[in-house]
Formats: structure tokens, sequence, C-alpha cells
């Protein structure tokens, strides 16, 4: 809450909303799969970073011994907890910058997630001290132009995308997704966000992860880095 008012940053208002969203609409998921696909094999402990409601963290559960999920949103990790429960998950409602670990990960994943945080290269160093020698970062956030679209640009992308996703999904959830694009919680929340242009993703990203490979992925940017000397050198 700020001042009396809904945090507009904040998904504790309309968690239930946004973990269905995230079911039916999931543009990194498919670079996602394809990035995991090109990491060792199966097992091993891997840490999502802004897990939202477990949906990634769910699909690595698939591959790795055990994953630790953490998101900011009390209300997003408990709704995590209730629909994508997993014998080899832990959810924890905690900001980034708490999540600490003696023994490290093979995998840290954050995905749309870097853009909420105060100090964004804090955070980059904070997840690289995580990972532990020989294991893999894979980052990935939203990228714009400007740093912050207006409002009728976020209506007229939800009304572009319905035929899409009528055909992808049948009328009764692209509906429904046009109806959540459109709702005042999610179009203040989108309002209130501010991205890196591709470039200065590249910059930031890369100082803090030399060597790394991005990826374009159009409406956000992939990073992904292996610590092959164990140099991590985080702030926890």
């Amino acid at each position: 809450m700020r001042g009396g008012h809904v945090d507009p940053q904040s998904f504790d208002s309309f968690a239930g909303d946004y973990a269905r969203y995230s079911d039916l609409h999931d543009p990194l998921g498919e670079w996602l799969t394809e990035a995991l696909a090109e990491l060792a094999p199966a097992g091993g402990r891997a840490l999502d970073a802004g897990c939202g409601s477990g949906r990634h963290a769910h699909a690595l559960a698939a591959t790795y011994d055990d994953i630790f999920a953490a998101d900011l949103s009390p209300a997003l990790v408990e709704t995590a907890r209730l629909r994508r429960p997993h014998a080899r998950i832990r959810y924890e409602a905690l900001d980034l910058h708490d999540i600490a670990d003696d023994h490290g990960f093979d995998l840290v994943l954050s995905l749309a997630t870097l853009h909420h945080v105060p100090d964004l290269d804090a955070a980059l160093r904070h997840l690289r001290g995580l990972v532990r020698p020989g294991g893999t970062v894979i980052l990935a956030d939203n990228v714009a132009d400007v740093p912050a679209a207006p409002r009728w640009a976020y209506v007229t992308g939800a009304a572009y995308e319905l035929p899409r996703d009528i055909a992808r999904l049948g009328r009764r959830d692209a509906w429904w997704l046009y109806r959540f694009r459109t709702s005042r919680s999610w179009l203040a929340h989108l309002l209130s966000d501010r991205y890196l242009s591709r470039r200065q993703f590249e910059q930031r990203y890369g100082a803090v992860f030399p060597g790394a490979r991005f990826t374009d992925l159009g409406f956000a940017a992939g990073m992904v880095w292996r610590n092959e000397v164990g140099d991590g050198d985080g702030d926890g």
C-alpha cells in the first residue's frame, strides 16, 4: 500500500487472475524450454526468483531435484502453493535480495521480474552470487524503445491480440484474456512499469555477466550465462 492506495506494482490484489493470465499467456515459455534443453542433463538445484504463480518453477521440477521459488507477493506465493504444489518445490514470499543459500544453485532463473527492482545492478550481482561454479543463469525481461508506453498502446495491443487468441484459445478464454488485459488494475500495473531499451539491457546485464549470450525475443530480451570459473561475487 502507498498512502492508503493499492501499489500498482503489487500483484496482491489480483493474484488469482494473474495466475490464470499466466496460464493463457506465456510468451517466454518456448524460449525457456529451448534454453533449458541446452543445459546439462537433469538434476541439481534451481532457483526461480520472481516465481509468480509457479508456472516455470513447476516446469523445472521435471528436470531438477530441488527448486526454491520465491516472489515478493505473498498472495502469488500462496496461489502457487495451492495451484502448483510439488514435492521438489519450496515456495517462499521473499524479496529478491533476501534470498540466501550457502550451497548455491545449479540454475538461477528470473523471468519478467527485474524491471520491478529498485536497484537493478545490485539485484543482478546478488543473483550472480547465488549460482554455483559450473551453474547457469537464465534471465529475461521486457524491453522497449521508451521507458513507459501510454495507456492507449496497451489497450490497442489487447485488441490486436484478440483474434489470434480466439484462434489459439477459443472464444471464452480469449475474451477473458482481453478483459484482463484492459482491466483497471492490470493497466495501472503496466503503466507503473519502466523498461530498459534492448541496448541498455545488454549493457547493464553484460556488465555483471561478461560473456553472456543474449537473445532478441521481440518484446523482451533474454540472457544465458554460465559460471565457468565459479567467480560469483553477489551481495548475499
